[in-house]
Formats: C-alpha cells, structure tokens, sequence
C-alpha cells in the first residue's frame, strides 16, 4: 500500500489541532501505516480512555448518591419525583457503563466510601437543617445500590 506523507507531522497535530489528530490517526490505523502514527500521543489516549470510564463511574455514583440521600434524609414531599427521576437516570447510565465495562464493577467497590463522603458534603451544603448518616448507610452490594429503594 502506498504510503501518503501526511503534511503535518502527527505529533505536532496533537498539539495543535486535536479533532485533526484524531481522524489522522484513525486514517493511519485504517491504512495500517504505522510508520506514521504518533505512538506516545496515541498510548496517552487510550490510556485516558480507562481514566475517563471510572471517572464516569464516580460521577454517576456521586449523583446517585446525593439523590438517595436527599430522598431518605430530606423531607420535602415536592421533590421526591424529580429525586426518583435522577434515581433512575442515574442508575440505567450505571447499568450501561457497567454492560459496557464490567471490569468497573470491582473499581465500584473501592471507590464506594470516597464517593460517599462527596456525596454527603453536597448533600449537607445543599440541606445543613437536616441530618445525614456519617457513615454509608446503604447497601454495598452493587445490585443492591442499582434496584432498592431505601425510603420505602
């Protein structure tokens, strides 16, 4: 296959131009030239894929979090819909991202205790009149966290 020097060098588009980059390096990869192909931008990206997977989780957890804990400790009867509405949001992302990356599941576990203290800080600042449990008051079971409803 004939190989087509690009104008810009890869490296440098990276720098530059990231979307430019991207599709290079996709024509790159689909002309199997690796000869041309930015190695160290391309391993930073695929690396920072996995970052971006568990920093999705934590994200989606967080908010889940927040929404329980405002549906259990928060007596405002006016918003308990839009708290199970998030609720449920919440969990059918999780539910994909899980699908998608089941490797997630065991980082699930040991995020669970820094991501509940995020929660509670939020939770706190956005209600201080009422009382949050200091400690995770819910269950640790994954299955648990994605189907119970611990207000009822």
């Amino acid at each position: 296959m004939p190989r087509t020097p690009l104008q810009t060098p890869l490296h440098q588009l990276y720098d530059e131009d990231f979307v430019r980059w991207v599709e290079a390096t996709v024509a790159c990869l689909e002309a199997r030239d690796v000869d041309q192909l930015d190695w160290e931008g391309l391993i930073e990206e695929i690396a920072d894929l996995g970052k971006s997977a568990r920093r999705k989780l934590e994200s989606r957890l967080s908010v889940l979090r927040v929404h329980l804990l405002k549906r259990c400790y928060v007596n405002s009867p006016n918003d308990y819909c839009g708290w199970h509405l998030t609720i449920l949001e919440q969990r059918n992302a999780l539910k994909r991202l899980l699908k998608q990356s089941p490797s997630l599941k065991g980082y699930f576990q040991d995020v669970l205790d820094e991501v509940y203290q995020d929660a509670l800080a939020e939770a706190s600042t956005a209600y201080p009149a009422s009382e949050f449990p200091a400690a995770y008051p819910f269950s640790r079971e994954l299955q648990a966290l994605l189907t119970e409803e611990p207000w009822r």
